[in-house]
């Protein structure tokens, strides 16, 4: 399927997005950590047009680095940035559907158009937890400057996880999953990056209760049953919160949601 690749910027910031399909129902996609675009493919049809947003650290998208410490992305500027494509792709109403990292963009997306949203579809989505030990350690700054540390020397954080779960204070996926990121010197980085320079994406869960509970569209969060990396008991967690009790539909795989197999369990589940 034909996809072309457009551009949005702000200042020094640039946000790209590839769209897939030419239907008038569009649905606007974010990827996760690592991830690309073409992920939501194979949701584009005849009647929908699909606009994957490429997160910044991937692609072409620009944030400069040299802003992560002192400046790093805010949500205003980014829902800005998505206010542009908005408008330069004359988008009145949409459907939401994001992925891992995306999702916690995804969330304040939500929370500033919801007026505008069709649907939400959430896919084991990060973001569920701002007081979480992984999104309570991005503000801290001795951990940022570890993480600087590390990016030189990513083999030191494999080292220490291994003794994290010798003790029993990281699961054996969790290691995996650092070991996959921590493999090589650029994976990592991206990963740091990210890390670092998304750390003021919050979204705000009395916020988002409030709009839920007038809001009429659809509102789903999407987990793996056996996911380790982002378990369905921190979607349960999340759902109490924000008072969304019925919204986890749980399917039978990890957090490696997009092959063929898992492709097809999430069509089944999402209905525009």
């Amino acid at each position: 399927m034909s996809s072309n690749l457009s551009f949005v910027s702000s200042g020094e910031l640039l946000l790209s997005y590839k769209k897939f399909g030419q239907g008038d129902e569009i649905v606007v996609c974010l990827h996760g950590h690592g991830r690309q675009p073409e992920d939501f493919e194979f949701l584009a049809n005849e009647k929908r047009t699909i606009i994957s947003i490429v997160l910044f650290h991937h692609g072409q998208s620009f944030f400069p680095e040299e802003r992560i410490e002192k400046n790093p992305l805010s949500q205003e500027e980014f829902l800005d940035l998505f206010n542009s494509i908005l408008k330069k792709e004359n988008i009145s109403t949409f459907h939401l559907v994001a992925f891992s990292q995306g999702g916690r963009f995804a969330i304040i997306i939500f929370q500033k158009y919801f007026q505008k949203v069709s649907s939400v579809n959430l896919i084991s989505p990060d973001g569920m937890d701002n007081q979480s030990f992984y999104n309570r350690m991005s503000r801290k700054k001795w951990a940022r400057r570890l993480f600087l540390k590390w990016e030189k020397n990513p083999k030191q954080l494999v080292t220490y996880s291994k003794i994290s779960k010798r003790l029993k204070l990281m699961r054996p996926k969790v290691l995996a999953f650092v070991e996959k990121f921590a493999g090589e010197k650029e994976t990592f980085r991206r990963a740091s990056l990210t890390w670092r320079g998304f750390r003021q994406i919050q979204p705000n869960e009395e916020h988002l209760k409030e709009i839920l509970e007038t809001y009429k569209g659809k509102f789903q969060i999407i987990m793996g049953t056996y996911d380790q990396v982002i378990r369905p008991k921190q979607a349960y967690a999340f759902s109490k919160r924000i008072a969304k009790l019925n919204c986890i539909v749980e399917i039978p795989c990890g957090h490696n949601f997009f092959n063929d197999k898992n492709q097809k369990l999430i069509e089944e589940v999402i209905h525009f």
